[in-house]
């Protein structure tokens, strides 16, 4: 979290004017109307405002306290100081949308992380998440990121998700070459023996 407290501007500039809509559509596709959606890792709250705007109701957690202050004020939407595996609820989400955020978890938080996911989700729900792409683990620029490919992160999900769809794209961002995996999970649903 140090490093969003002393990057808050220049995390900020890199990330609000990011032209998102080809993923945004690959995720609202499947909701309903008045969707709900958590969104972890939300930022600068970029996300939550568009799916606000899209009449769904969204609802952000973020662990650094400026950016949920910021996400807050810049989306309009409700923020929760908190990180998924803090975060208590008995609410289920229509999705959950981890736009570059759960890659910042060493694997074993990660997998814990995933079955919380899971747990909040019902049969219809999806849930949308990225990663960099390649199986680097460590601490890149003053943060840790554990990438992915789809086969190494099909190993760590739990048996009640699956993945519905993967595929690469190249970083939106103009000043970037990285790749990053994207994917679109939904629970698996249980098998009925006769």
């Amino acid at each position: 979290m140090n490093y969003y407290d002393s990057n808050f501007n220049k995390f900020l500039e890199s990330t609000l004017a990011v032209d998102m809509t080809p993923l945004y559509y690959e995720f609202t596709k499947y909701l309903p109307d008045n969707a709900s959606i958590l969104d972890i890792g939300c930022g600068s709250g970029r996300d939550l405002k568009y799916f606000r705007t899209c009449g769904h109701r969204a609802l952000g957690l973020e662990p650094n306290s400026k950016l949920s202050d910021y996400a807050r004020s810049y989306s309009e939407c409700n923020v929760v100081e908190n990180s998924i595996e803090q975060f208590d609820t008995h609410n289920k989400f229509d999705g959950i949308w981890a736009c570059a955020s759960l890659l910042h978890l060493e694997t074993d938080a990660l997998k814990n992380s995933l079955v919380k996911i899971a747990s909040l989700m019902h049969l219809e729900s999806v849930f949308y998440c990225s990663f960099k792409h390649g199986e680097f683990n460590g601490e890149r620029d003053g943060r840790f990121f554990n990438d992915q490919t789809a086969e190494t992160f099909s190993k760590i999900i739990p048996e009640k998700l699956t993945i519905k769809k993967s595929w690469i794209t190249k970083d939106l961002r103009p000043d970037r070459d990285d790749e990053w995996l994207n994917m679109m999970l939904v629970g698996r649903r249980p098998s009925i023996n006769y």
